[in-house]
């Protein structure tokens, strides 16, 4: 059974919260708390697998509960927000929030809202109890190649998890960074600017038509796909905005770009597949590998969610597994060559 503690000011939303998770029988409502100061001894107390934390609360607010709990009694945190405060959000990823998940309109949530609320919880919980076996590299020897692009895919956990990857890349990176991560259409543009921020390297939501700089990098919009085209004037590589179809239920969808650039790169393209829920990017990276690009998948060690990598893993579509504190390095390694 996940037990969740529900952290908000408002009597209301935490009625409406709790309503949505006993609709699974996998979780149980171990407690709430109306303040982050009550959060912090309610977390120490109950000891949940999962918080749902609000921001703007008296007393204390949710950033300051956030550290204290993360300092005093780590748990998976999932910051529960509305976009005029998600700058402050991402700022509670840097203290170990798990991830943002957007707080609905009450008069407007849907069946989508439920599915996609209760499967964060669930798998955000069983995060916390995977194993941390040695991590097992899957390693093929590299071809000598000039990579003329870097791709990266993430889901749940994922925006720390590209922020600490840029954040160990030089500003001066010689290729041109392409990112889809699943993230809701509220926060698509403060994402982008908290990585700029505080990454080191130049990110920007993407532009339709646009030509890829090098050590720049560029976030899928949310509910658009992110592909890479051939110019009709120069042939020169140019991102492209799509509303196709969503793939695995998911628009913006890693597959999308992983096979454009592929198609594009060819043994050129090299990808890293981060944390995150299901399978999205598995097929990619299957296609980048077998045209002779490089793959990396994070490991089960550091994944918030070892669902995506995994899934690349299993397809046998991942040059190798890299613990994410590494991944940079390697990254930075690889191009150099």
């Amino acid at each position: 059974m996940i037990r969740v503690l529900i952290v908000d000011d408002s009597a209301v939303i935490r009625t409406m919260v709790k309503q949505i998770l006993l609709r699974s029988s996998e979780i149980e409502v171990v407690g709430e708390a109306g303040d982050g100061q009550k959060a912090v001894h309610e977390a120490k107390i109950l000891k949940p697998d999962v918080i749902i934390m609000d921001i703007n609360m008296p007393t204390m607010d949710g950033l300051e509960a956030t550290k204290q709990i993360m300092i005093n009694s780590p748990t998976a945190i999932l910051m529960f927000t509305t976009e005029d405060v998600a700058r402050v959000g991402y700022q509670a990823l840097e203290y170990g929030a798990v991830d943002i998940i957007p707080k609905p309109d009450l008069s407007k949530v849907t069946s989508v809202f439920y599915s996609f609320f209760l499967s964060k919880i669930i798998s955000v919980a069983g995060s916390k109890s995977q194993s941390a076996a040695p991590v097992k590299k899957y390693t093929i020897p590299l071809i000598a190649s000039n990579y003329e692009v870097f791709c990266i895919g993430a889901s749940t956990g994922g925006p720390v998890a590209v922020q600490k990857v840029l954040k160990g890349l030089s500003s001066g990176f010689p290729v041109p960074i392409l990112i889809t991560q699943h993230i809701d259409k509220s926060f698509d543009h403060h994402y982008a600017s908290w990585l700029s921020e505080t990454s080191g390297i130049p990110v920007k939501l993407a532009n339709d038509g646009e030509t890829p700089l090098p050590g720049h990098a560029y976030v899928a919009p949310a509910d658009k796909h992110m592909v890479v085209e051939k110019s009709v004037t120069d042939g020169n590589p140019v991102l492209r905005l799509t509303m196709d179809p969503p793939v695995h239920f998911l628009r913006p969808a890693v597959d999308k770009l992983f096979f454009s650039a592929a198609d594009i790169y060819g043994k050129k393209c090299l990808a890293a597949l981060l944390t995150g829920m299901g399978k999205d990017g598995a097929e990619g990276c299957k296609m980048i590998k077998t045209l002779g690009g490089y793959t990396i998948a994070e490991s089960e060690e550091t994944c918030v969610v070892f669902g995506m990598p995994k899934a690349a893993i299993d397809a046998g579509a991942v040059s190798e597994v890299v613990p994410l504190h590494d991944i940079c390095t390697r990254v930075s390694s690889i191009i150099g060559r």
